[in-house]
């Protein structure tokens, strides 16, 4: 029986769709990974190889003269074996087609760089050709065995037509080329931020004021401790333009590297608890095993130095280094001490980067001209072959699980990573997950994490003072209040004195809604089941899911009563009762209703950097990103904003969010001051996060989880089950529980209607399965394999982090 060399491709889904997997004719110089052009249709598509193997007619179910061939390879793009691998796993952990897990992986804005070619097969037997097609291949010989179509001018049809009867007669191949961008010198050339510490300050002080921009920019720099970056690099971690970098050069305030002379920082010597973590990572990386460690250190006890300590050993053993940050918009600190430690061996690979230079360093990872690779999630998918360690820092942060397909998770896609490259894992936090904490603890015979622990913090760093109100006070008495009497009088002591307030709440408008007081109506999304939020500023009532608004109703639709009262407490209620209380202190707010106003966000940043503003109201935009040395008090207006959300997740968010505020308070030279207002005072989140104690908190959350069974002690998997007609998902979701309760393997809870049960004109019903701790979730992909309702859409979520 016949057998051909075939190579399955997996196409680009934009434009084959999701399931894009095809078989092809495949040549002896096809291999894993080959970036190729195939037929499909009557269209030229872009793919990668897959698998390539022998195979028969009865393999494949279909004649073997229905195949068609690859048309061509695709020099310099193609993706090492590790990341086909990684794709694999990431298809079958999360239960997603492989062409969609591979997207991630596809080289950023490749295709239009593509540009088609004809190239001399060489070493071809001799064969009769025509006059033009002999006048074809001398020109071909002459311009070195190639030819390329200009993007702009494609070649002449009577030479098309005879490099078609030459490839026929097999003496030339179709070949395609990646036009790599230009490499500029501008773009390429390092910058930082000059010396001159009190022109910074200066210009902070009283020019930003005027050039939010430009300040905004220096704010970010600063956090980089004079570190070198390239143009791109600033214009994605500021969000800024070209225009804002010259003025910025013009005026003195950048410069370029090599300007001026620097004394190059020696790295700090390790502590006793460091040199412990240092050296148990080293001797991982130096047996060439996998390990994997959890670093559990509190703020400023030096887990960067550790990372870095660490980067440096698999560097010396010639390997490469991925570091991941939860978001790269607040990675300026890591980019700083990466370049200061290891130079222009640096790559950042993100998507706030242009398309050029995202494929720029892509292409430099890929010929191995980077060592380390600094990103978000998405460069795990970088093309790295020969890895020797992978650092998580923040593994605790949300922005690490991908919320689209492919929906996963990076803590297991690194660990998968780090036992294909035999080499360490290290996850960091001072606030870890409660899954990461458990398996670290409970060992499970030495294949799970290695706890390290750095209790101690640097002689220069300390916490915040920690304060709770109880607000059920102020209604005993009669008296409720936005703010307490202590945080009132603390605003006033921290204004006195000349320093900055930060006012927290978790929750933008005016008010989360408005009720009538005669009937109880309330005014809902037409699109949603949520309230609309009032914006007493803009006069509109809006739902904060679908983007619908309209114009406050002067009587009630329902019992035409007058008596329509805002209820709750926004931010923006917030900022209006701060600046009654304290007339004379300039008061500005800071959350996404504002950071969408053009400008808005690097004026008010800018003014508070100045102290022209000395109180900032805020969402969670005010808890990260930025360092303001002469904040010294921090009031979070209500924790149980994120407390009461119906999530098994909201009290470990809650503890992580209050230990990131709080270290909002007191980063300059004078202590800072905490307080949390609460209507649970004595819930452990909050007392914990009073008390600095996470070991405190993990123990009460790790009888919670495991009195309910929820993570650690079993792994979710949320079927979200979403349609414009009630009825048929109410039906769909009926069909996928008995489905899955077919297995007895798991339990399966609901169907049910999603917390929020109707988004954007969508009815919403969940079914939530609860498998063994560290199951496969392929038995869920298997009993629901090929089930598509008509007019449902249905979604997967392996290890979920919200079950909203």
């Amino acid at each position: 029986m016949t057998r051909v060399r075939v190579a399955d491709v997996a196409l680009d889904p934009r434009s084959g769709g999701s399931d894009a997997l095809y078989t092809y004719l495949a040549s002896d110089r096809t291999s894993l990974g080959d970036a190729v052009i195939v037929p499909l249709g009557k269209r030229s598509e872009f793919g990668f190889v897959v698998a390539e193997y022998e195979a028969t007619a009865e393999d494949l179910g279909f004649p073997l003269e229905s195949l068609k061939p690859i048309r061509s390879t695709i020099e310099g793009i193609s993706l090492p074996a590790g990341v086909i691998e990684l794709s694999r796993f990431v298809a079958e952990e999360c239960l997603c087609p492989l062409p969609v897990t591979l997207s991630a992986a596809t080289p950023p804005g490749i295709r239009d760089r593509l540009v088609a070619g004809w190239k001399i097969i060489q070493g071809a037997p001799a064969v009769q050709v025509t006059p033009m097609q002999a006048e074809v291949l001398r020109t071909l010989r002459e311009t070195g065995g190639e030819i390329l179509e200009s993007r702009s001018k494609k070649l002449d049809p009577g030479i098309s037509r005879a490099l078609r009867s030459l490839r026929a007669k097999g003496l030339v191949e179709q070949v395609t080329r990646l036009v790599p961008p230009p490499e500029r010198a501008k773009s390429q050339a390092l910058l930082r931020l000059c010396g001159d510490a009190a022109k910074i300050e200066s210009f902070l002080a009283r020019d930003g004021k005027r050039r939010p921009a430009q300040a905004l920019t220096i704010m970010r720099l600063q956090l980089t401790e004079s570190a070198a970056l390239t143009a791109g690099e600033i214009k994605s971690l500021a969000g800024v333009t070209d225009a804002t970098l010259k003025a910025l050069l013009e005026a003195g305030l950048l410069e370029m590297d090599g300007e001026s002379p620097r004394t190059d920082a020696r790295a700090p010597e390790p502590n006793a608890d460091q040199r412990l973590a240092i050296d148990a990572i080293a001797y991982a990386s130096q047996s060439g095993e996998h390990a994997s460690f959890l670093l559990f250190g509190v703020t400023g006890s030096g887990k960067t130095e550790v990372y870095l300590r660490a980067a440096s050993e698999a560097l010396r053993a010639g390997r490469q280094v991925l570091y991941l940050v939860p978001e790269i918009a607040l990675a300026a600190q890591a980019i700083s001490q990466l370049r200061e430690r290891f130079g222009k061996t640096v790559a950042v690979l993100h998507s706030n980067l242009s398309a050029t230079e995202r494929l720029q360093n892509w292409l430099k990872i890929r010929s191995g001209q980077a060592s380390v690779i600094l990103g978000a999630r998405s460069a795990l998918f970088a093309p790295l072959e020969n890895i020797g360690l992978i650092v998580l820092d923040e593994e605790h942060e949300g922005a690490y699980k991908q919320e689209s397909a492919p929906r996963y998770h990076a803590k297991r896609l690194a660990m998968f990573l780090g036992r294909m490259h035999r080499c360490p894992v290290v996850l960091g936090s001072a606030t870890p997950s409660v899954e990461s904490f458990h398996e670290a603890e409970s060992g499970e015979d030495g294949r799970g994490l290695t706890l390290v622990s750095l209790p101690s913090r640097a002689a220069s760093a300390s916490l915040p003072t920690v304060v709770i109100r109880d607000l059920t006070e102020g209604y005993k008495l009669g008296r409720p209040g936005i703010l307490s009497p202590d945080l009132q009088d603390e605003v006033w002591k921290t204004l006195d004195r000349g320093e900055q307030v930060i006012l927290f709440l978790n929750r933008r408008a005016y008010a989360p809604f408005i009720i009538c007081r005669d009937c109880g109506h309330q005014f809902m999304c037409p699109n949603c089941s949520v309230s609309l939020s009032f914006h007493r500023r803009d006069g509109r009532l809006r739902c904060h899911h679908c983007g619908y608004s309209e114009r406050p109703a002067d009587s009630c639709p329902k019992c035409g009563g007058v008596r329509l009262n805002p209820f709750g407490v926004g931010t923006e209620k917030v900022e209006e009762a701060v600046q009654t209380l304290f007339p004379d202190a300039r008061v500005a707010r800071l959350d996404r209703d504002i950071a969408r106003r053009k400008g808005a966000l690097e004026q008010i940043l800018a003014e508070f950097r100045s102290g022209d503003i000395r109180v900032l109201v805020g969402t969670q935009m005010v808890a990260k990103g930025l360092d303001f040395p002469n904040v010294t008090l921090v009031g979070v207006i209500a924790a149980d904003v994120s407390l009461n959300i119906p999530d098994f997740r909201s009290s470990e968010r809650t503890f992580q969010l209050l230990s990131q505020v709080a270290g909002r308070a007191g980063r300059g030279a004078s202590p800072g001051k905490v307080i949390i207002q609460t209507f649970n005072p004595d819930h452990v989140a909050v007392r914990a996060a009073q008390s600095h104690d996470y070991l405190r908190f993990y123990e009460t959350l790790k009888t919670e989880r495991l009195e309910a069974g929820y993570p650690p002690f079993s792994r979710l998997v949320n079927i979200v089950l979403s349609g414009e007609d009630r009825s048929q998902v109410a039906a769909a979701s009926a069909e996928v529980a008995a489905k899955l309760r077919t297995a007895a393997e798991f339990a399966v809870l609901g169907p049910s209607d999603c917390v929020v049960e109707r988004l954007q004109s969508k009815w919403r019903r969940h079914v939530l399965v609860k498998l063994p701790a560290n199951s496969p979730a392929s038995r869920v992909g298997d009993l629901l394999l090929g089930y598509e309702p008509k007019g449902v859409h249905v979604v997967i979520d392996v290890d979920p982090y919200s079950l909203m």
